[in-house]
Order: C-alpha cells, then structure tokens, then sequence
C-alpha cells in the first residue's frame, strides 16, 4: 500500500481549545507519522502514511473536532514520503506575522464539575480546576503564542503530578495553559478592611458565605474582573447594591446552582425558560441571559 506525506493548514478557533492534542491522538489512532505544530495562529499538520488513512483523518479532522474548537481547513498538499517515527507534537512557531485567533474564557466542563465535587479527588473545592475543554483563556494572555509561558499562570511553576497531565498526550489536562492545583496553583484570599485576612481556600470561602448571609456585599475577583455579590432574596441588600453601583434600573445577573443531572431546575423554579432561553443558557459560550422573575418564586423584586 503506497504511502504519501501530506501537510494540512488550519486556521479559526484551534488554539487553547485541545485541538494539538486531538490531532495527535487522532493521527495516532489512524496509525500515521508525523507531527503538529502551532505556527502563527494556525494549526500545522505533517502526516504520513497509507492514503486511505490520510482520506480518513481529513474527515475525522474537521468532523470530530473538540467541542470547542472550530477548524477551518485552508489548504492540505501532497509531499515526498519524509521517513518520520512516530507522531509528535512541535514547539510552537513564534517567527513571522500571526493571525491569531485569541481564546476566549470557557465555562467549567462536566468532568472538570465531576472532580471538583469529588471528595476523594486531589482537585475536590480547588476553585481554579480546568482542562483543555474549560477554563479561562483570554483573561490570562500576556503575549502570544498562547503558552503556559505567555500567560499570568507562568507565576505558578507546575507539582509533578500536574507536569505529568500536562505532558502525557492521552491525558485531558494534556497542554492546559492554566492546569492546576491546591498543591501548585492559586488560592483563594478573603480580606475584610484591616480586620480580617485569610489565605486559606476553605476559610475564604466560609467566610465569604457567612458575610453574604449575613447581608453582606462581597466583591469577588474572578478571572475577568469584580464582581459584585449579594443575597439576590434580599429586597434591602439587592436596592443597596443598586445605590453604590449607581444602578437604579438596569437587570442585574443571579447565578443558580447547576446541578448535573438538571443544570436548569433551579433557574426554572425562579425565572420563565422558553426553548431559545433553555439553549443558549446551555450553549458553549454560556451568556447572561434575560428572562422574566415569577411572581411565586423567592427572588427580589429589586432585581
């Protein structure tokens, strides 16, 4: 069986979206040669062997690509058999002028949600759990190419059992920018004035709780930015907020628990859900999405 060396080029949203790694794995399951590599914004693929594999990566590149990932295919030739061993993925390519499809921030995926609600996961509460499938993206970009070394998560040297996702192909952490975890990574801090400081993720958390409880606005900095937060049952903490953000009228956003078996049941004892809501409140990108309070549920009506 005659075997070819081909070279594909791929643009759109193929970086910080696990797309190396499913080429490899691909590639590999197609029992072809050769290696990937990210070059100014665009996917680069070398592959070699029988063109019957060749025909059934091409199909299985675009049809079966990661959830988040949107590959375009722009062009794919033909080149003299190369030799290669095995299939690898290459450093990346800095030199020339990219056309750089910036990631943005994802939502948390169900296996990354399965882990973080597993006590006897090593990652079980960790609030900065993410996979190639989830997780901030343009929020930790200093430089590009998007690389470990290129974002705010280059502060944070990997553990050895992190290092050993990231470097194993088969792995889902498998080049994760962001991977982490309470051993490596951030943690959380709780400050209230000159009073009050807790480095500790599990005390910060409990004392963010309680101060919400307690009628609190507590400022929260997440990966875009602060949010501001409160009890949203509370008539008087919800027009307080409205007063210090000068925001008299304006929708505010409630977030809902999402459980797994029914991410919407919660948001559905609250809010009117039509088909279009249900869809994009579930889609990829995960927006803030209007929709208006019932009268029996427990929201304020300051909201």
């Amino acid at each position: 069986m005659p075997v070819q060396t081909r070279r594909w080029r791929l643009a759109g949203r193929v970086q910080g979206v696990g797309f190396r790694p499913f080429v490899y794995r691909l590639a590999l399951s197609h029992g072809l040669r050769g290696w990937v590599q990210n070059r100014l914004g665009q996917v680069l693929v070398c592959t070699e062997g029988p063109s019957e594999a060749q025909e059934a990566f091409g199909v299985a590149l675009l049809e079966q690509a990661p959830p988040l990932a949107e590959p375009r295919l722009l062009h794919v030739e033909t080149l003299p058999a190369a030799g290669f061993e095995g299939f690898e993925i290459r450093v990346s390519e800095e030199r020339g002028e990219a056309r750089v499809h910036v990631p943005p921030d994802y939502f948390t995926c169900d296996d990354c949600l399965a882990e973080l609600n597993d006590p006897a996961d090593r990652r079980y509460r960790y609030p900065f759990i993410n996979c190639t499938q989830c997780g901030p993206r343009y929020t930790l970009i200093r430089a590009l190419p998007y690389d470990r070394a290129n974002t705010s998560m280059a502060d944070f040297p990997l553990c050895p059992a992190c290092g050993r996702e990231y470097r194993d192909p088969l792995d889902r952490r498998f080049h994760a920018e962001p991977v982490a975890c309470p051993v490596c990574g951030p943690s959380l801090e709780f400050v209230y004035g000159e009073r009050l400081h807790l480095t500790d993720t599990a005390l910060a958390l409990q004392a963010a709780l309680q101060a919400l409880r307690r009628g609190r606005i507590v400022a929260v900095k997440g990966v875009g930015g602060y949010h501001l937060m409160c009890d949203a049952r509370s008539d008087a903490v919800v027009a307080r907020l409205r007063e210090r953000k000068q925001r008299p009228h304006k929708p505010l956003a409630v977030m809902f628990p999402a459980p797994a078996h029914d991410p919407l049941a919660a948001i559905a004892r609250e809010v009117e859900l039509g088909a279009e809501e249900k869809q994009v409140l579930q889609s990829p990108m995960r927006p803030v999405v209007l929709a208006r309070r019932k009268a029996a549920g427990t929201l304020s009506a300051q909201l």
